[in-house]
């Protein structure tokens, strides 16, 4: 009887004692969050309903924006295209991309994602005409985390770099040569066709597809340094017309429709990633999750371009090349210590093989600059014009490093950044360095975020031997705003 009693007294007094923690947890003062915690809490949900009680189907929607202001030296031989006067300088201000995506998952097994934007639109642009649609495309769990789809879409393969989402750069921009085929076969990085995507054996992610090109319109016999691509015909008329570069062993791309076909595979050694619906993937997280992936892909496109070439007649005829391209890469973030600190890199290698000699110039928002006929001019072209890649090897590296949050007291994040590129071209009669210096600073991880850097491009001028050689290195600086929600 004692043992029943003593048992119902401990019992009464750890439930007194109970409620009594319970009634001073409750009248507690409730701790109002900051300003900054309730904006990161709204940046984290995004504008998403919920389409069922238990919120596993949904509708998202992200709208974001990324505006530059540069300023930098321009290349031997530009001028004013409105002006028409020679300049060494430019600068202007931009909107590098302004985006709109639409999410719908249903029980994550059914998901449509549709992206409409613009891209490179400066003061010198046509803005009213340049809003399209990126990706319209749908998707259907086969297995978990395993899914096919079709559409106009990102699956394009080949190595991180090349399929990155252009709100997740390390870098205040991706270096051009990542997307190698882009508004020349494909629409801003995207084709037409079917892809499969997902992880098996709990580490190795990949990602297929079969696509057709999507062509634009070339003018007629006017071959250009990586110009859009031309019909057989087209190729012929320009060398019969004795059009500029129309000579033998130079290659263009060509017009046509076969199928192409593209892969990328990652082991990922320490946390398994997850894939975003649209194909993008994450180049910085600012050193504060840990990953290590070993990655690799491919893209061949049969039958690509056209080098001129002569048989044993000397006469001309168009040799038709196939279009190959691999790339090996890693990728590693990890934290150092517990402070917020954190380290993030990045290396790829790139083989392309497009036919004998074949270059590619890149010239983003370069609608301001024109060509001085009178002077000595680059042959990559006017303004900040640089030989993008071509047939050859590539080997790119991007290193940043997160500071302790102590140095600064705060929760946003300061990371410095260094990215180096080098290229060996057929093209080329000289292999080049290309190199990238800034900061980010985090605001609110990629939702908000300022990024100031510096960029200097190898200039290539022709030489008294008529060879295409770096005459010197220019200088670019940009500053970005990224704010996404």
């Amino acid at each position: 009887m004692k043992r029943i009693l003593s048992t119902l007294l401990l019992t009464f007094v750890s439930l007194s004692i109970f409620a009594q923690s319970e009634q001073e947890k409750n009248n507690a003062p409730v701790v109002e969050k900051t300003p900054y915690e309730k904006s990161v809490d709204a940046f984290k949900r995004g504008l998403r309903l919920d389409l069922n009680k238990e919120k596993t189907s949904y509708f998202k929607t992200i709208i974001g924006i990324q505006a530059w202001w540069r300023a930098g030296e321009t290349n031997p031989g530009t001028t004013n295209a409105l002006t028409g006067e020679p300049i060494s300088n430019f600068s202007d201000f931009s909107m590098r991309r302004i985006r709109t995506m639409f999410y719908a998952n249903i029980e994550n097994k059914y998901l449509l994602f549709a992206h409409i934007g613009a891209t490179s639109n400066a003061t010198n642009s046509n803005i009213n005409n340049n809003v399209y649609v990126h990706d319209f495309q749908g998707q259907i769990k086969i297995a978990d985390q395993n899914y096919i789809g079709a559409g106009i879409h990102f699956w394009q393969g080949l190595a991180r770099l090349s399929r990155v989402g252009s709100n997740n750069y390390l870098t205040v921009d991706h270096p051009y040569f990542n997307y190698p085929e882009v508004n020349r076969t494909d629409a801003i990085v995207r084709q037409m066709g079917v892809f499969a995507r997902g992880n098996v054996l709990g580490k190795l992610a990949y990602q297929v597809s079969i696509n057709q090109p999507i062509m634009g319109t070339a003018p007629v016999s006017t071959p250009t340094v990586g110009g859009l691509p031309m019909s057989k015909s087209e190729l012929e008329d320009a060398y019969n017309n004795n059009a500029a570069g129309a000579t033998i062993g130079s290659t263009y791309l060509l017009k046509q429709n076969n199928y192409n076909y593209n892969g990328y595979f990652s082991w990922q050694f320490w946390d398994v990633e997850a894939q975003s619906v649209s194909g993008a993937s994450q180049m910085n997280y600012f050193g504060q999750k840990r990953v290590f992936n070993i990655g690799a892909g491919f893209q061949y496109q049969p039958g690509g371009t056209g080098t001129y070439k002569e048989d044993i007649n000397g006469d001309m005829y168009i040799q038709e090349n196939d279009i190959t391209k691999f790339a090996v890469d890693v990728f590693l973030s990890t934290p150092l210590g517990n402070n917020g600190a954190g380290f993030t890199g990045y290396a790829v290698y790139y083989n392309y093989q497009y036919g004998n000699d074949y270059l590619r110039t890149l010239h983003v928002m370069g609608g301001f600059a024109g060509t001085d006929p009178n002077a000595p001019s680059s042959p990559q072209g006017p303004g900040f014009s640089q030989y993008s890649h071509g047939t050859g090897h590539i080997f790119h590296t991007e290193l940043g490093y997160t500071l302790p949050k102590t140095i600064y007291n705060s929760e946003k994040k300061l990371q410095p950044y260094v990215a180096v590129s080098y290229k060996n071209l057929e093209g080329l009669d000289e292999t080049s360095f290309q190199s990238d210096f800034g900061v980010n600073w985090a605001i609110i991880g990629q939702n908000v975020k300022l990024t100031a850097a510096y960029q200097l491009r190898p200039v290539y001028m022709i030489n008294d031997l008529g060879k295409n050689v770096v005459d010197h290195h220019a200088g670019l600086f940009v500053t970005q705003l990224q704010l996404r929600i």
